[in-house]
């Protein structure tokens, strides 16, 4: 197997195992009473918050600066 499709392997491998473990979590989730389910949101809420700034903050931080003369 060549490097490149050995990788597209792993990426899709790991897909469908994200997708069945969001699935699984998902149906768990669906079984829990009302009242929990407004903390389940706000910890949702807080972990997409975290994945968005650690990406922008990655994709919008520059090289390493050059020490100023």
């Amino acid at each position: 197997m060549r490097p490149k499709r050995k990788g597209l392997a792993l990426a899709r491998g790991v897909g469908i195992g994200a997708l069945l473990i969001a699935l699984v979590v998902g149906i768990q989730l669906g079984r829990i009473p009302w009242r929990y389910r407004r903390q389940i949101l706000l910890a949702q809420g807080f972990l997409v918050g975290a994945l968005v700034g650690y990406v922008v903050g990655r994709v919008s931080g520059s090289g390493p600066s050059e020490p100023e003369r």
